[in-house]
């Protein structure tokens, strides 16, 4: 004989009396859930967020800035930087002298209770830092600097500390080539200096000679010795012969001691311009980014969401609950068969 099929909503009624029989576990555990939900938010630890938003600047050297006759669009101080030039700030704000500096400035080993004598504390260290100190490139073209920290003011003048060591980190890593560049061009200036000193010393002779200038002396000597000749006057013939003399001694030396003063002249004029950029370079203080937002202490922490975990917590033991359910009916049936 056939069963009679079921009523429509049977099965949803059999579910409900199923629940409504085992009630007292489920509010059980619920409740048990909600307050070890309720404990934990009120346990952890709340965090205070800071950020600081900066925009990087597109040029970091001065003398193109600010000497160079012949700048760029990439050369205004006051342009913003593209996203090659936000990925460039990340990388100095990622690397590891802002983080040490940061860490000494404000103990953060203690901080985070890190043990300074442990076997892997930097590694430790630079976990916390990461969870708790977030460098973001944002939709804008700018860099955002979060720090998550149990004391607002800390969490702010950690946010401001970092945004100002850019400079310091960037500069640090670049006087060594700046150095190096003045040094170089400031030992050829010197060296140019003293050859034309020697060959301004030469000249002199040559004056002392005679040897004003060969050209113009050469021009004229020959109009005045055709004009003695045309009056036969011998004593200025041979007067003028005798300075011919000397000029076909000396003339040569001097038109190519006069060459070579004149480009090495211009020459030295380029490197002393050359010197005073790699000298700007050496001594600018240039900020490499433009703060839009300076970090203040947060007067609301930021985690944990406490209405949040206590939800959270209800809802899963709600689920456990249910699956406790459904596991203990179904050994109930393994058991029977």
């Amino acid at each position: 004989m056939q069963q009679a099929p079921q009523a429509p909503g049977t099965n949803s009624f059999d579910l409900v009396l199923f629940l409504w029989a085992r009630r007292k576990l489920i509010i059980g555990i619920t409740a048990l859930g909600l307050v070890a939900g309720v404990a934990a938010a009120f346990l952890i630890t709340p965090l205070y967020r800071s950020e600081v938003i900066m925009f990087p600047a597109i040029t970091n050297s001065a003398s193109k800035a600010l000497l160079n006759e012949q700048s760029t669009g990439r050369d205004d101080i006051l342009a913003l930087g593209d996203e090659e030039d936000s990925e460039q700030l990340l990388q100095m704000l990622y690397s590891d002298k802002v983080r040490d500096r940061v860490s000494q400035k404000f103990d953060l080993m203690a901080v985070y209770e890190i043990d300074p004598n442990g076997k892997h504390k930097r590694s430790e260290l630079a976990e916390a830092f990461k969870d708790h100190i977030k460098f973001e490139y944002t939709k804008f073209s700018s860099v955002r600097v979060e720090v998550m920290d149990p004391d607002p003011q800390r969490a702010a003048d950690i946010a401001n500390y970092i945004a100002d060591q850019v400079d310091s980190v960037w500069k640090d890593m670049a006087i060594e080539r700046a150095q190096k560049g003045f040094m170089l061009v400031d030992t050829k200036v010197k060296e140019l200096e003293a050859d034309i000193r020697q060959m301004a010393d030469s000249m002199r002779v040559l004056r002392e000679l005679g040897v004003h200038d060969y050209h113009t002396q050469t021009e004229r000597y020959n109009e005045y010795l055709g004009a003695a000749i045309v009056k036969g006057d011998q004593r200025a013939i041979k007067e003028f012969e005798e300075r011919f003399k000397v000029l076909a001694q000396y003339g040569g030396a001097y038109v190519t001691l006069q060459d070579r003063l004149f480009n090495e002249t211009k020459r030295l004029s380029v490197l002393k311009m050359k010197l005073e950029q790699a000298q700007a370079d050496l001594e600018s203080d240039l900020p490499h980014k433009f703060v839009v937002n300076r970090a203040q202490p947060a007067d609301k922490k930021a985690y944990p969401i406490r209405w949040l975990i206590v939800a959270i917590s209800g809802i899963a033991s709600l689920l456990l609950a249910l699956l406790l359910i459904v596991v203990q009916e179904n050994v109930k049936k393994i058991r029977t068969a």
